[in-house]
């Protein structure tokens, strides 16, 4: 299989070239296969006014080189452009070399495109991500459009410390001191888990790397420059990282492509504007894509340490190699963004008298037995995990703001103090309880702040505790709820309700409703010993 970037052509912009039937055409450059052709036409140029914009750029813009003239050949409007931080200096210097000042460049991390794509905020213009994967975690609001299936390649390659090469994924899982990047944050630690998956003793062996990343802890996943640095400082250990990578910043050091197949990064190039956006920056990716499409492009490319069709290999390099099956790479990237995809859970509980009455058959109260669940929770959950805490009753006045307060806004559990705010407002909520069960107005409004806070890379969830049925006179029914709920839901941010009912006393019939209308599941623990069972249950920690 060829070791150079993908060149098979997007059905996404139309690059319309003079055809020349007299054959009159000049010196030409070394054959080239384009990236960009003129097949695509429709998504871009959607009016002839912009067409023929297009049709100018395409003319004057060549191999982005300015124009004998001296007049400036890269035209259109301002236009922003996102790429992965090991790219995003190289495709800047290509731009402005090109004299397409009115393109800016941004480094960008996947997760700060894929938030604002999920959720349709502000986007780049043109995203070039390290992989054409990374899509595959969110469900845009608008799906973007691919411009290239790949500006440039970098494969996954082995990198050893100690001046040994280690050609196979099996000698890397055989050294104690194997380092692994998070293959939710960056793609070239990927092949790893993929090299790992379905043998048992490798993937027992990946478990404590799970756990460290799922800690949201930064140190426990370092980046690729970080973790070659520590091979070159420690002079031993093993680990994966792009060739680019390797390329860039420990050539010195031994690498190889696995033998079983390697991950490949692919660069795509992707337009993330609205078709009203891009319709009006049409000319201005008509010269981006020509500038990208330029021999000056591949040879930056190259020198930068990526693989190119037009330049080919960078120096040093580890030759050729096999791509791991691309079916099987998908399915593992998806598996474990799901293994280690965080959650972002609102515990909203019951504070009503009720809740204040011994439990049958014992001396602890129903808030204590919540209370330690919740606390369990809270204790639990990685620190990757974001967790808030609501309480709610009716006519509680002084207790309560209302029929529910904010006790601690739902953020990160690694963050400051949020653990600890957490331990002191659920000790204290067996000091707030009193009145009656306001569930229908608390569920709704819990379920809004949870859809409005939505964070498209965790799994969303409000835990919604009670012990009885609503019995707030001037509330909505179970009828209006349902109806209210379905209206706040958005398919964009799609965010469950578990209700978990304390005793046999607990609203089943309402809470299942509640969990009908999102998605969610409705569960009752009608013993002591269930309350924390049917928590882990519910958050899937079992």
């Amino acid at each position: 299989m060829s070791d150079k970037a993908d060149t098979s052509t997007s059905k996404a912009l139309a690059i319309i070239e003079p055809d020349d039937p007299a054959g009159t055409a000049g010196p030409a450059e070394e054959t080239r296969e384009p990236r960009f052709t003129r097949e695509t036409i429709g998504v871009i140029a959607g009016a002839a006014g912009v067409l023929a914009v297009c049709l100018i750029a395409t003319a004057l813009v060549a191999n982005g080189k300015a124009s004998p003239s001296g007049e400036r050949t890269c035209l259109g409007p301002q236009m922003k452009v996102a790429v992965a931080p090991e790219a995003a200096t190289v495709v800047g210097n290509i731009l402005d070399d090109a004299g397409c000042s009115q393109i800016d460049v941004e480094s960008a991390e996947a997760d700060e495109v894929l938030r604002p794509m999920a959720l349709d905020g502000d986007l780049p213009d043109v995203w070039i991500p390290d992989s054409s994967l990374w899509v595959d975690r969110i469900k845009p609001a608008v799906e973007p459009v691919t411009l290239r299936t790949s500006m440039a390649s970098s494969p996954v390659v082995l990198v050893s410390g100690d001046g040994l090469t280690r050609t196979s994924y099996a000698e890397a899982f055989a050294e104690d001191d194997l380092l692994i990047g998070d293959p939710q944050r960056m793609m070239s630690a990927l092949g790893t888990v993929v090299a790992g998956r379905a043998k048992p003793q490798t993937e027992a062996q990946l478990e404590p790397y799970a756990d460290r990343i799922a800690s949201g802890d930064e140190a426990a996943a370092p980046t690729d420059p970080a973790r070659l640095a520590e091979l070159q400082t420690v002079m031993s250990g093993v680990t994966a990282t792009s060739e680019q990578q390797w390329s860039t910043y420990a050539p010195k050091l031994k690498a190889a492509a696995p033998k079983e197949g390697t991950v490949v990064l692919d660069y795509p190039v992707m337009i993330t504007a609205d078709s009203s956006r891009r319709n009006a920056i049409a000319s201005t990716i008509t010269s981006f894509a020509r500038v990208l499409d330029s021999g000056a492009a591949d040879k930056a490319l190259t020198k930068a340490g990526f693989r190119t069709n037009g330049a080919g290999k960078p120096s040093p390099n580890v030759g050729a190699f096999t791509r791991a099956d691309s079916a099987a790479v998908a399915k593992t990237a998806s598996e474990w963004d799901a293994r280690l995809r965080p959650t972002r859970a609102l515990a909203v509980v019951d504070v009503s008298g009720s809740m204040a009455w011994p439990v049958p058959g014992g001396a602890t109260t129903r808030l204590q037995l919540t209370q330690a669940a919740v606390s369990e929770a809270a204790d639990v959950l990685p620190g990757g995990a974001a967790m808030g805490l609501w309480a709610f009753s009716e006519k509680t006045e002084g207790k309560l703001d209302g029929d529910h307060a904010v006790l601690v806004p739902t953020d990160q559990l690694a963050s400051k103090s949020q653990r600890a705010q957490l331990t002191e407002e659920i000790a204290g909520l067996s000091e707030r309880t009193g009145g009656g069960t306001a569930l229908h107005e608390t569920a709704l409004a819990a379920y809004q702040d949870a859809v409005a806070s939505y964070d498209p890379l965790a799994s969303n969830t409000v835990l919604l505790f009670t012990d009885g049925t609503n019995d707030d006179p001037g509330s909505m029914d179970l009828t209006e709820l349902v109806s209210q709920l379905k209206a706040a839901s958005d398919p964009q941010r799609p965010v469950r309700v578990l209700g978990i009912g304390i005793t046999a006393d607990a609203d089943l019939g309402a809470l299942q409703a509640i969990a009908d209308a999102t998605g969610g599941a409705a569960y009752v623990a009608e013993r002591p010993e269930d309350v924390e069972s049917v928590v882990k249950e519910a958050l899937g920690q079992r």
